[in-house]
């Protein structure tokens, strides 16, 4: 080895000496006095050390790459790897985004490889839903062993005590030991959500795949499937027949009944849009706490026929003014309309007087003030009226 090294080395010097020479000859350095043999060595020297230094920096470069291709590393720095704590016993790791992850216990002993993802379970169940980029199984958060090994395509996570898998193509709800429990001889429908129990019950869809309904732990249909959709807040639902929706608390008892509108709850205030694109606002006992409630208010400008023109301000160096010119282009002065825009319904309009008070339902999509007191408003087929400030039509 060291015998090869010598003899590529003595290679690489000859070919650089002979590169060097033909190049003070093209140069026209011939003279073969002591000025002239100095003036090429001079002149070799340097050359080689280029080379020598781009062959260094190429060299480098295609190691560096090579190590971040393949993950190479030779240093004793740590990595930086990303951790999630799942008990006092167990944490979850991954190296990078790109590897798989592992577990491991509090003395770093890996219990479990090869995970893709993971999903904790809700309330108080410690089973952890994970996928090992093939198949789908479960593990205990506590100690970090496999209690159900990857066998189902698809699986959700453990919530009140059961979880719904997809066993070869029928949704079914297993125990901690991986027992069916429910088998309502429901089939699996490719990116339908959900299958998880919350306080007691699970939406679920019939066998025709277009209507949904509630059971409860034991399987029993609580509400049959014949809902177009069922959403679960918390200790509240709400259901929708297809042509109207309700509030049920979890012993299914109305908080608020049947109406033409949708519901959604936030922040512990059911909200309630109607078809007029007005919206209400509840309290979680179905109370009626603002029969018209609105969202946003501004006001609204309009251009006159005052001109302005503009100046552009020109600085030195020290941030000093020393001149301006004035713009060439003037602009419309903007004025405020007598009237107000408010929303109710996200992006649907109405207008309302200086004091407050509603001239006109939030039926438009846009107003624009057109004069002092006269706006344009239109709707989202882009049909428009002109109303003035009492919300009578101008012709």
């Amino acid at each position: 080895m060291r015998q090869a090294i010598i003899l590529f080395w003595h290679g690489l010097t000859g070919i650089l000496t002979g590169i060097a020479n033909w190049i003070t000859v093209v140069l026209g350095m011939k003279d073969n006095s002591k000025y002239g043999k100095l003036l090429r060595r001079i002149v070799g020297t340097c050359f080689t050390l280029f080379v020598i230094l781009c062959t260094v920096a190429a060299t480098c470069s295609f190691f560096e790459t090579l190590c971040n291709r393949y993950d190479i590393t030779f240093a004793d720095t740590p990595k930086e790897v990303y951790t999630q704590y799942l008990s006092r016993n167990a944490t979850f790791c991954r190296d990078s985004y790109y590897e798989k992850g592992y577990v491991i216990d509090r003395n770093d002993n890996k219990t479990l490889k090869n995970i893709q993802w993971i999903a904790k379970p809700l309330g108080n169940d410690s089973l952890i839903c994970y996928s090992d980029g093939k198949r789908r199984g479960y593990f205990n958060m506590f100690t970090g062993k496999v209690a159900i090994k990857p066998r189902y395509d698809h699986a959700w996570i453990f919530s009140d005590g059961l979880a719904s898998v997809d066993d070869n193509g029928w949704i079914k709800f297993i125990d901690p030991a991986g027992k069916v429990i429910i088998d309502n001889h429901q089939p699996y429908i490719p990116g339908m959500e959900g299958y998880v129990f919350h306080n007691g019950f699970c939406v679920v869809h019939n066998e025709r795949r277009d209507k949904v309904g509630l059971i409860d732990l034991t399987g029993k249909w609580v509400l049959e499937p014949q809902y177009f959709s069922i959403q679960q807040y918390g200790t509240l639902l709400i259901v929708n027949n297809g042509i109207e929706e309700t509030v049920m608390d979890t012993k299914l008892n109305t908080i608020i009944p049947y109406a033409k509108a949708s519901y959604w709850i936030y922040d512990g205030i059911i909200f309630s849009t109607m078809q007029d694109h007005t919206m209400r606002q509840y309290d979680l006992q179905g109370n009626l706490i603002d029969d018209f409630y609105i969202s946003h208010v501004e006001k609204i400008t309009y251009p006159t026929n005052e001109l302005r023109y503009g100046t552009t301000k020109n600085y030195d160096d020290n941030g000093k003014i020393i001149s301006e010119t004035e713009d060439n282009e003037p602009t419309n002065m903007q004025a405020i309309a007598r009237c107000m825009c408010y929303q109710a319904e996200q992006g649907w309009y109405g207008l309302m007087s200086p004091d407050g008070r509603i001239i006109t339902p939030p039926s438009y999509s846009t107003i624009t003030a057109v004069g002092a007191d006269l706006y344009l408003c239109e709707s989202q087929n882009d049909y428009g009226v002109l109303l003035n400030g009492k919300g009578e039509r101008v012709k």
